[in-house]
């Protein structure tokens, strides 16, 4: 069983609901289908150039890497670190 203050609960569900750069929901939701949409379209063709033997160019790579990227990025949560980062050598106490 684990203790937490009163707030935590609350402030962590603010967080988990915050969008980046206060888009409203139903336009963020739609670039993020269709950067999916975008995203499996170019994954079923890039298989199917590959299943019938036609060469694949070079940039179909870097577009869906692209895509990919920008799905990351919106999806992505936009508060600070998971962990806190470990305290430097100037904030350490002297070792005994």
């Amino acid at each position: 069983m684990t203790i937490e203050s009163p707030g935590t609960t609350e402030v962590m569900q603010m967080q988990l609901q915050r969008r980046p750069s206060g888009l409203p929901d139903w336009l963020y939701l739609a670039i993020v289908a269709a950067l999916g949409l975008y995203f499996v379209i170019g994954a079923i063709a890039w298989t199917t150039f590959i299943y019938n033997g036609i060469p694949v160019p070079d940039s179909f790579a870097t577009i869906l890497a692209t895509i990919a990227g920008g799905l990351v990025g919106v999806l992505a949560p936009t508060g600070g670190p998971a962990r806190p980062s470990p305290p430097s050598q100037e904030q350490r106490p002297p070792a005994e």
